[in-house]
């Protein structure tokens, strides 16, 4: 396969899969058939959480969640370092890379510094065939000027949206909820998206709540942008609370949030995830629920709702 033909190929299947169109109501019909692409993922990091906690290998782990219902994986970069052997235990488990995520510091670092760490993460997605990269841009620290900041990460996203194309992957931001990211909030994530030519959104259902806002109106906003989505939830149950309250997260308000299984809480999940595919998103979603106190079962349980919503849908 020549490099050309191989980058069309990832590109029309990008386009396919993540692109947004609606045909009959957000479903492709062939013959009398609907036919629906959203695969389900978990993070890499709930599968070595799920082994820890209950002292089995992270191949048995894998084994679960792609019984589960799970095919692809949400890889930290840092995690697949050992390329050859971390792609024989996903190949072992009939599990793929979805999307590989990496932190950057595009405000701070240079240009060059930035750019070593763009193709190390886009290399490693190409290896592992993640269609999709996340760059979580960096942060403010004080006496940045906001503007300086935005202009940077702009600049820099750029670039990694054009060295991407060279790999058929599309490059995506998230709402990350932490008030010192310049993408903590809608306006934020607009700002950036609109002024970043090629950038597309990973749209996380939970971390709109860290700032208050409601993820139906960032829905609404961004829908334009998203070509991938993080399926978290969150409680305000104290019970799910672990031992040491080191998996509470409090809001800007100071009220604490907990993980919980996508449909448990208080976000909307299953309004959210029907609303996307009433309007035709064709993308993967990816169960997101860190700190949970008994992961193994949190991922089984929100397996067990996305498919039922995503039924509810198709048979609708």
């Amino acid at each position: 396969m020549t490099l050309a033909v191989f980058i069309f190929s990832r590109k029309a299947l990008d386009f396919i899969r993540g692109s947004w169109y609606t045909v009959l109501a957000g479903k492709i019909t062939k013959g009398t058939s609907d036919i629906y692409m959203n695969d389900l993922n978990i993070f890499l990091e709930h599968i070595y959480e799920a082994s820890a906690q209950r002292g089995i290998t992270p191949e048995q782990a894998l084994l679960e969640a792609h019984a589960m219902g799970y095919s692809g994986l949400e890889c930290d970069l840092w995690r697949l370092a050992d390329r050859g052997n971390v792609k024989a235990l996903f190949d072992g488990c009939s599990m793929r890379a979805a999307s590989v995520y990496a932190f950057y510091d595009f405000p701070h670092d240079s240009a060059e510094t930035s750019l070593e760490k763009m193709i190390a993460h886009l290399e490693a997605a190409a290896f592992f065939g993640a269609d999709k990269v996340m760059a979580v841009p960096g942060f403010f620290q004080p006496g940045d000027d906001p503007e300086e900041v935005f202009s940077r990460c702009c600049g820099q996203l750029s670039v990694m949206c054009r060295r991407a194309q060279e790999y058929g992957i599309t490059v995506t931001i998230e709402d990350f909820d932490d008030s010192s990211s310049p993408c903590c909030n809608i306006s934020g994530m607009e700002q950036l998206l609109s002024g970043t030519p090629g950038l597309f959104c990973t749209f996380d259902t939970g971390n709109f709540a860290y700032m208050t806002e409601s993820a139906e109106e960032a829905y609404s906003r961004l829908k334009q942008y998203i070509r991938h989505v993080h399926l978290k939830d969150r409680s305000r149950d104290v019970s799910r609370a672990d031992s040491v309250h080191s998996n509470a997260k409090p809001d800007i308000s100071g009220a604490e949030m907990y993980p919980c299984e996508a449909g448990s809480g208080y976000i909307g999940v299953e309004s959210l995830v029907k609303r996307l595919l009433t309007d035709g998103y064709t993308g993967d979603f990816s169960v997101e629920h860190f700190g949970a106190v008994n992961q193994t079962e949190y991922m089984r349980r929100s397996a067990e709702n996305v498919k039922k919503w995503i039924s509810e849908v198709k048979n609708s």
